[in-house]
């Protein structure tokens, strides 16, 4: 049971709108806010059809809501099948490199389950009518070869002759950039940010001019090409900070010309921008201030390219700001399972209706130092009134909850001249008080003591930093650390951002920033990218659009850039490398090593953070487990210093050596005897197909306890790896199978292997349920266990033809394309197929009719694989207009391919599943996790499907769609990639008549092992299913059974895997008799599960009620 105060103390770190909210959609979005500014960017937004309208202007003080706007503007766009862009801060000097940067890392985010590449690239295949093969080259799904580039090129001229001559080596390097191998990508990427060829020539053989192009040429070919799909809108949300830097950056003072030369760089660029792009909306936010200077200051066109409006105002409407507190406050204890004793507690619902007029910012900020308020005294009160003041209230907390308590203004003003000093000190402390900045009053020494013991034994697990992974991996763990960073500093780190999750083909791995006058915007900002490529190809483009993105330039201390790598990596000698390095440091720019022990502290804390455990924020402000890494403490030196002490992170630079980079140095840079990068490979990193979002595990990477031996209580263990050769688990009811089936799943999730499980009972749903409190039957590490699953695994509930639910639907024929190449897979797909259509057509029998009929459809099918068309529909054209010669000798009146193609469309109006009805969702969608979660799991119930067939027809076509992904996507090296669970097996592939997905379930089960896909199938009825199953399953568990005749199958079954169960209708709940590849045949104890399993499912109800609530 979590109390009060725990609950308060559990609060996130971030309460206001960062930037992250543009690209994740808010939970606490109120409709009654900013109606006026909604209404009128809409109004523009509906222009983009036929024309580029007139840019608006988004002004505001901090706080007002500008970023929670852009957030529901990019929703408006996408749902009208657009294109959102948000840009940084780029420089005037180099604004149009700036913009191509921000479009190529954002065309890599994923929106709705797509990059927004990805959907450019598909919608743009469809336009030009490309054949399949070609189609999964230039999405990345096959082989991209510069044939496939050619035909694309081809197609598009007909399409689009004007255009080609203009855009035809931008959408070459664009889809090299997608789609290209990993030698290849370099080429494309070079090429989209206007650098040089590197090798004399790498750019011919993709139909590609060597010769670099000015960045906005780059601009205007994108947007072309996106209109031709699609609006888009550009943001930019940083303006007021770039306005304020010419002063800093030697510009001249402020009433010199030389600022106003540089904000008319800027004002040209948006003007630029706005002319070279094509069904474009752009946007702009800023302070008011801002706005006014510009009006001012800059050239006269741009305030006719740009309309501004009411600033964003403050809440007046006390429903309004209840609301948005209500739903702010329930999404926090939400995620810690508390409830609270009304909606808006720890706020009385009567405070509202006295409550100023406060920004949403303010608003949150008044909670924030009422809560650290309780949590300094120990005591949890209500907030009666908004108006009181807060004694010891906390100096500009404009941003964040401070994770630390609140301290008095004498003492944090006592220790400001000192941050780096005293505190450091402080570190070995177990418990400090109030004046050092340590933990809140009746902090638990003894919990501090066991973070300490999980703190360790996490920083065993190192991931390794490499190439192909560097951009998933770095990210992450830099995210950590400077969450952990701003929190440990107390009051100081109130001041300090962080820049959103990156796309997965960033610019920047993190950005920190810090606000310096809110009045103005100024902030300065200190930017990290980890660069281990060793080829120039690969090094030039991260260290130019790195530098890009950071806006470095000599002489503004405001913004460091720091590159990292493995300290006993060289950097490429090429001229051209060498070159960007000498500009990177001329700029500023520093080299600091990618440290391991650093990289093993990141990796604890992130798990840390992700678990949110009571304890954490005593524990990161007495232990600074961050601020003590060797990269943070040298990057990030002064930064909590004075506001005005703007230049001493350079000082430094300029003072310890670090800017050894000048004086030749060609390694990061201090020197370290820490351990090499080769030294500390890690296998748990998972492939990017199935978890793009890597994430650390403290779990073993290859081996989990199946249960303990009855005999000497021993562990019986199985290899991850083993579990490619799959797990059939005969049991009956009562018998512990949903519980060991579950364990499985959460094992596997623990280590980062997502799961599809198929839910027909109702009783896999609670997959995301904590136990109410613990159970009697956990073993001493279970409690941890199920606390790391809950925390890191995604579990979502799908509900097939419930639209009121989660919906799902997939396409009922397979991807015929991605098999062509192999003839045997080709052949195992058709024959499913056809066994899908058979069922429907009702051509399944042994009659000659029945046989026939089949032979039809798979000399109908097999013609219509090798073509270009795609889908049910058209088949069922085909197979109603078949051409003369595809079956021949079958049937000399061509009556009956007529007759079946009427069944099939019949069965298509009865089953709309079946006739692909409802958007299909890549199978992807299924294993890969949300952002910050290391495992997925997708409970697909039946509770929309009622009657066996329609579960058969469905699960078929999900079987289809998963074997086409599994094989485009193999998981390589990583043990196991995923896992496809099945109760109920005997419904599905029984031992009798065949199925509409008997043939696909054998499929899968002879073939997913190659692609490192497993499956687990259970029945109740061995006896019922077909024995293809268990003769493809190495890993076999026997629990209770009752019926006679189930009793002997098993048993025989048993008797064929080399053991016996004579005892089978005797066993106790848990008890199986296991065996699998490196364990014996023996009878084993399997362990409870660690998510809730009460002895009654879900009812329909509730289970679509959970569906649409993930």
């Amino acid at each position: 049971m979590i109390s009060e105060l725990d609950a308060l103390a559990a609060i996130t770190l971030g309460w206001v709108h960062d930037l992250d909210d543009v690209w994740h959609t808010s939970p606490v979005h109120v409709d009654g806010v900013h109606t006026q500014q909604r209404t009128r960017i809409l109004a523009k937004l509906d222009q983009t059809t036929a024309r580029n309208p007139i840019g608006v202007v988004i002004q505001g003080q901090a706080g007002t809501g500008k970023t929670h706007l852009l957030g529901w503007t990019r929703q408006q766009v996408v749902a009208r099948g657009g294109y959102f862009f948000l840009l940084g801060a780029p420089s005037g000097e180099n604004f149009g490199a700036g913009v191509v940067s921000a479009m190529l890392a954002d065309l890599w985010r994923e929106l709705d389950g797509e990059t927004q590449a990805d959907r450019f690239l598909r919608r743009l295949c469809e336009q030009l009518a490309l054949p399949p093969r070609v189609a999964a080259a230039l999405l990345g799904d096959a082989t991209l070869r510069p044939k496939h580039l050619k035909d694309l090129l081809t197609a598009f001229g007909r399409r689009y002759p004007a255009l080609i001559r203009q855009c035809r080596e931008t959408l070459a390097a664009f889809v090299l950039y997608k789609a290209g191998t990993f030698d290849d990508i370099p080429v494309g990427d070079a090429y989209l940010r206007s650098l040089s060829e590197q090798e004399p020539g790498e750019r011919a053989r993709w139909g590609i001019r060597s010769e670099a192009r000015p960045p906005m040429e780059i601009v205007h070919d994108l947007s072309r090409l996106l209109a031709l799909t699609g609006p888009s809108i550009l943001a930019m949300d940083q303006i007021d900070g770039v306005v304020t830097e010419a002063p800093v950056r030697g510009d001249g003072p402020p009433a010199s010309g030389d600022g106003d030369l540089y904000l008319n760089a800027l004002a040209n660029g948006l003007l630029v921008l706005h002319e070279r792009t094509e069904r474009t909306l752009c946007l702009l936010t800023c302070l008011p201030a801002t706005w006014i200077r510009f009006r001012e200051r800059a050239v006269t066109s741009l305030r006719d390219r740009f309309s501004d409006g009411m600033p964003l105002s403050r809440l007046d409407d006390p429903a309004i700001t209840s609301t948005i507190v209500e739903r702010r406050l329930g999404e926090e204890f939400g995620r810690i399972g508390f409830i609270p004793p009304y909606p808006t507690w720890p706020v009385a619902r009567a405070a509202f209706d006295g409550a100023p007029q406060y920004t949403p910012r303010e608003l949150l900020q008044r909670i924030v130092r009422h809560v650290d308020e309780c949590l300094a005294d120990g005591v949890v009160r209500e907030l009666h009134d908004f108006t009181d003041q807060v004694p010891g209230r906390l100096r500009d907390q404009d941003d964040i909850i401070v994770m630390a308590p609140r301290t008095d203004d004498v003492s944090r003003a006592e220790d400001e001249d000192d941050v780096d000093g005293d505190r450091q000190e402080d570190t070995d402390q177990d418990v400090q008080g109030p004046d050092g900045g340590g933990p809140r009053i009746g902090a638990d020494p003894a919990l501090l003591v066991a973070i300490d013991a999980e703190f360790a034994g996490l920083r065993t697990e190192v991931p390794a930093v490499i190439p192909a992974n560097e951009d998933f991996v770095v990210p992450a763990l830099l995210n950590a650390g400077l969450t952990a960073w701003i929190a440990e500093n107390g009051a100081a780190g109130a001041d300090f951002d962080l820049d959103p999750s990156p796309s997965t083909r960033p610019p920047l791995h993190a950005r920190l920033s810090r606000t310096l006058d809110r009045d103005t915007g100024e902030q300065a900002h200190w930017c990290f990218r980890a660069i281990t490529a060793s080829h120039g190809n690969a090094i030039l483009p991260r260290i130019t659009t790195a530098c890009t993105s950071a806006g470095i330039v000599a002489g503004n201390p405001r913004r460091q850039l720091f590159l990292l790598r493995g300290a006993d990596s060289e950097w490429s000698r090429g001229a051209k490398t060498q070159q960007a390095l000498t500009a990177f440091a001329d700029a500023g720019g520093r080299l600091l090593p990618l440290d391991p022990d650093d990289l093993a502290t990141f990796t604890a804390l992130r798990t840390l953070l992700d678990q949110r455990r009571p304890g954490l924020r005593d524990w990161l402000t007495s232990r600074r487990p961050a601020s003590t890494t060797s990269l943070l403490r040298t990057a990030l030196a002064n930064a909590t210093g004075a506001r005005g002490a703007t230049g001493s992170t350079a000082e430094v630079a300029a003072s310890d050596g670090l800017g050894a980079r000048k004086r030749g140095s060609t390694a990061a840079v201090p020197p370290t005897t820490s351990t090499p990068a080769s030294a500390y490979t890690s296998t748990s990193t998972p492939a990017s197909a199935w978890a793009p979002t890597p994430m650390s595990t403290s779990r073993s990477a290859s081996t989990f306890v199946l249960g303990a031996a009855s005999a000497d209580g021993a562990s019986a263990r199985v290899d991850l790896s083993v579990l490619r050769r799959h797990v059939a688990i005969f049991a009956g009811s009562g018998s512990g199978k949903t519980v060991l089936i579950r364990r499985l799943v959460e094992e596997c999730a623990l280590r980062g292997v997502s799961s599809i499980v198929l839910d027909p009972n109702n009783d896999l749903a609670r997959l995301g349920d904590a136990w109410p409190a613990s159970p009697s039957g956990w073993a001493d590490a279970d409690a941890d266990a199920a606390a790391e699953y809950l925390a890191a695994t995604d579990v979502v509930i799908w509900t097939p033809r419930r639209d009121g639910g989660r919906p799902l639907s997939f396409q009922p024929l397979p991807d015929f394309a991605s098999l062509r190449d192999d003839p045997d897979e080709f052949e195992a797909a058709i024959d499913a197929a056809v066994a899908t259509l058979a069922a429907r057509a009702n051509v399944t029998g042994n009659t000659a009719r029945a046989s026939v009929g089949r032979a039809i459809l798979t000399a109908a099918l097999r013609h219509f694989a090798r073509g270009n068309r795609t889908g049910l529909a058209s088949f069922v054209d085909l197979l109603a207009d078949l051409p003369d010669g595809i079956v021949e000798g079958l049937d000399h009146t061509n009556k009956r391919p007529i007759e079946l193609a009427q069944a099939l469309r019949a069965a298509m109006v009865t089953d709309p599943l079946f006739g692909g009805q409802g958007e299909p969702v890549d199978p992807a969608t299924l294993l890969r996790p949300a952002d910050g979660r290391r495992a997925r799991i997708s409970v697909i119930s039946m509770v929309g499907l009622p009657q066996d067939e329609q579960r058969q027809s469905f699960v078929n076509q999900l079987q289809l769609a998963l074997f086409s992904w599994v094989k485009r996507n193999p998981a390589g090296e990583r043990p196991l990639g995923g896992l496809f669970v099945m109760d109920e097996a005997q419904t599905f592939a029984p031992a009798g008549p065949t199925t509409a997905c008997t043939a696909s379930t054998l499929v899968l089960a002879s073939q997913a092992r190659k692609y490192g896909l497993g499956l687990v199938f259970a029945t109740q009825a061995p006896k019922n299913l077909h024995n293809g199953i268990p003769g493809n399953a190495t890993t076999q568990l026997f629990g209770r059974l009752n019926a006679p005749t189930q009793i002997d199958a098993a048993r025989m079954m048993a008797r064929n895997a080399g053991g016996d169960a004579p005892d089978i209708g005797q066993l106790g709940v848990g008890e199986f008799y296991a065996t699998s590849e490196s364990l014996a045949f023996e009878k084993i104890r399997t362990p409870l599960c660690l998510s809730h399993h009460p002895s009654s499912p879900l009812t329909a109800e509730e289970v679509i009620d959970r569906a649409r609530r993930d």
